[in-house]
Formats: structure tokens, C-alpha cells, sequence
């Protein structure tokens, strides 16, 4: 799946930079283009500076600063539908027509990405109807959750987004990494690879890959975008396997092999069913999807079966996409998504919090007119 990908505000800019390595990747791993172009956009002229060494997938595009010093996203969907039509004249209209889907990051708490994401979905998918449009959305810290701003924010943010995205990934911050860690530019950027990470298996086995890295089921672009709906989640886990790989001249082996190799599978799929990008019920899911990634000499049929109906099994058989890859050295990998979510306990908690703080907020703007 092709992708154009924009990322808006600090958050989202730096995201959006580490989707082009990933991409990067994918074209050296695999020999496939997963981005047609990367955007960054943001207010701050310093900060789009230093993202040009990324390379020339990701190009810059800066807004006017906001006239005010306040911290409500409203600031940040003032400047985006002042800005909007201008953003997308800007880039480069002909690759919106090779690209399979949009795909939007930003962070929750702060103006400018949490401000203007929904706009700039909005003003896309008015201009470009027949394409899906998803977003990235990255929860605050656990410090920032005791800043009111950040909490407002982010519930207007969420309720925005999920109105007007096709989907939309959530990506809880302290499930990532905790706040303590992050203790360094060098930190950020590692926090950065832990976000974008699980997407690399999925989009890169969606498209046109050599024939050898093909699995026995298909994952393909139509697969991707009939899974995807609402509240989504994310997890990636691996598994490592055994050098040896099966011979069918060792008579008695191959059953007991491939019965190992099956339980690396569900290893890989523990691991990522234990790192979701936020914390949700699978039960709560009304689609999913999966992907396997083994290599071809460890393959076989029974370890992409078993994912997948274990999956249904905890998704009380909600409807099920999934297949397998070969495109991987000494490990097995298990991708999971977690879509149309019809109950998040933290996204409840952002609007009710934000609900509680309205009226002090609405105070204290009031007191600095």
C-alpha cells in the first residue's frame, strides 16, 4: 500500500520523517516504494529546517505562527482552515493520484497537529473523494495528562478525527515508552521507530513484491482497506526461530519442526497482542487483520491458520483479514490491527476529564481577553 503520508506540528513532523526511513527500508529489503511522498508541516521554521536531511521523500511546507501565545488546538484549526487550500495547492497534486491512501500524524495534546489535523482530513477527503484517508493520533505522556490544555486538547482532537477519518490509530505514549526514559533527542528519535515500526510488515506485503516473498494467503491493498474502520490499534511481535530449517530426506523430523515453528507463530502473536498501541479489548473489535511474516523454509500452512483463528477466538469471530509473508531472515513476526474498536477506557477518560475542565478553561481564557 502506497501512501501519502502528512505529518502536522512537532509530533507529527518527526513521524513523518521516520515513515521516509521506513520507507527507505522497504525499497532496499523488498524493492517496494511504501510512500509516494512524505509531508511535514509545521509553524516552526527551525524545526522543517533540520528535517531536510531526511531526504528528498520528505518535503517541508511551513505555516504562518499564530498571532497568539495561547495552547488551545482551536489556534491550530484557525491557522489550518486560514491555510488549508494553500498546504494542498503546495504539494504535489499528481502523486495523490498514484497513492492508495492518506494517512495524517500528530500528536493529541499540543495546537498546531491536534488542531488541524481533522481540517486538513476534512479539506482531503472533499478534494480527493474516492481515496480512504487514515490518521495517526499520539496520546500525551502520563506527566501531561495533569496539564488541562493538553487534556482538552486531546479530547477535541479525538472527537474531531473520528468523525472524519476512516480510521484512526491511536497510539498511547507510556505503552510506547515511559516518560522517564525519554531523556534525549536520541530517546525521541528510538520512541519515533517504536511507533511506526508495525507498520512496515503490512504495507510492504500489500504490494507488488518478487514472487518469493509471496505467502500462501495474500495480504493485499483491498484486504487493508476494508479492515480498517474507526478506533484502531496496532501491535508487532516476534518470535526468534531455529537455523535449521527442514529437509525432506530426515525422515520423522518434519512434523515435529513444523509443530516448533507453529509455536514461535503464536509466540510472535503473544508479543504483539501484549504491545498494542493502546490498550483495548479484542472483544471490542469489529474487524481485524493479521499478518505473518516467517521465512519461506520455516513456512508452513498450520502457523497462518493458527493465527488467524485465534484471532477470531478473541474478537468473538468478528470479521477476520489475514495471510502470511516470506519476507523475513531468522524470525517470525506477527502484525495485528484491532479496528472499528467500539469501546476505548482511555478515550472515555479524555472526554470526560476534558468535560470537567471546559468551564475553568473557558474562565481563565475569558480573564486574558
Amino acid at each position: 500500500m502506497k501512501l501519502v503520508l502528512i505529518g502536522i506540528g512537532d509530533c507529527g513532523c518527526n513521524l513523518a520523517a521516520e515513515f521516509v526511513r521506513l520507507s527507505a527500508k522497504a525499497k532496499a529489503e523488498s524493492g517496494v516504494e511504501i510512500l509516494v511522498r512524505s509531508y511535514a508541516i509545521n509553524d516552526d521554521q527551525n524545526k522543517l529546517n533540520a528535517l531536510r536531511k531526511v531526504g528528498d521523500k520528505l518535503l517541508t511546507i511551513a505555516m504562518p505562527e499564530p498571532a497568539t501565545s495561547r495552547r488551545e488546538s482551536e489556534v491550530g484549526a484557525d491557522l489550518m482552515r486560514a491555510n488549508g487550500d494553500r498546504i494542498i495547492a503546495t504539494m504535489r497534486a499528481g502523486e495523490f493520484f498514484e497513492t492508495n491512501a492518506f494517512m495524517l500524524v500528530a500528536s493529541s495534546a499540543g495546537r498546531i497537529g491536534s488542531g488541524g489535523i481533522s481540517i486538513l482530513a476534512r479539506k482531503l477527503k472533499d478534494r480527493y473523494v474516492n481515496k480512504p484517508l487514515y490518521a495517526l493520533v499520539v496520546l500525551p505522556l502520563a506527566a501531561e495528562n495533569n496539564v488541562p490544555t493538553y487534556i482538552y486538547n486531546t479530547a477535541l482532537c479525538l472527537k474531531s478525527i473520528d468523525k472524519t477519518a476512516d480510521a484512526t490509530f491511536l497510539f498511547d505514549n507510556e505503552k510506547v515508552r515511559s516518560e522517564a526514559s525519554v531523556t534525549s533527542a536520541a530517546d525521541n528519535d528510538a520512541l519515533n521507530r517504536e511507533i511506526v515500526t508495525p507498520f512496515y510488515d503490512f504495507l510492504r506485503a500489500s504490494e507488488r513484491v518478487d514472487p518469493k516473498y509471496l505467502g500462501t494467503s495474500h495480504v493485499g491493498i483491498g484486504d487493508i482497506v476494508q479492515s480498517l474502520s474507526g478506533w484502531s490499534a496496532i501491535g508487532y511481535g516476534t518470535a526468534q526461530l531455529s537455523n535449521a530449517g527442514f529437509s525432506l530426506f530426515k525422515k520423522g523430523e518434519n512434523f515435529e519442526n513444523k509443530s516448533e515453528e507453529t509455536v514461535k507463530a503464536m509466540e510472535a502473536m503473544s508479543a504483539a497482542l501484549s504491545h498494542f498501541s493502546i490498550e483495548c479489548r479484542l472483544e471490542d473489535a469489529r474487524k481485524a487483520l493479521y499478518l505473518l511474516c516467517v521465512p519461506a523454509k520455516h513456512a508452513n500452512i498450520g502457523m497462518t491458520r493458527s493465527v488467524g483463528n485465534h484471532l477470531r477466538e478473541l474478537t468473538n469471530d468478528g470479521e477476520v483479514h489475514g495471510g502470511d509473508f516470506y519476507g523475513v531472515k531468522d524470525y517470525a513476526s506477527v502484525t495485528l490491527i484491532a479496528s472499528k474498536l467500539t469501546y476505548i477506557e482511555k478515550i472515555k477518560n479524555y472526554y470526560e476529564r476534558a468535560s470537567d475542565l471546559a468551564p475553568e478553561l473557558k474562565n481563565k481564557e475569558t480573564q486574558s481577553l
